[in-house]
C-alpha cells in the first residue's frame, strides 16, 4: 500500500478531499498531514480522520544542524 503525506498550512478543505477520496482505498491512504503553523485547520482535519500530524517549526529546521 502506498502511504500518502500531505503538506498544508491552511484550513484543510482540499486536504479532506485526499483523505476522503482515499478512505478505504486498497492502494493508497493517506497517513500523515505535515504543516508549519501549529494553529493550522488542517491538523484538526486530520485528527478528525485518524491521520496522523506532524508540525515543523520552520525556524528549527533551517538552524538544526
Amino acid at each position: 500500500m502506498k502511504r500518502i503525506a500531505i503538506f498544508a498550512s491552511g484550513k484543510g478543505t482540499n486536504a479532506e478531499r485526499l483523505i476522503r477520496n482515499f478512505e478505504g482505498h486498497r492502494d493508497a491512504q493517506v497517513t500523515l498531514v505535515v504543516s508549519n503553523r501549529a494553529d493550522a485547520g488542517v491538523l484538526e482535519v486530520a485528527k478528525t480522520f485518524g491521520v496522523e500530524t506532524l508540525v515543523v517549526d520552520r525556524e528549527n529546521f533551517y538552524n538544526n544542524n
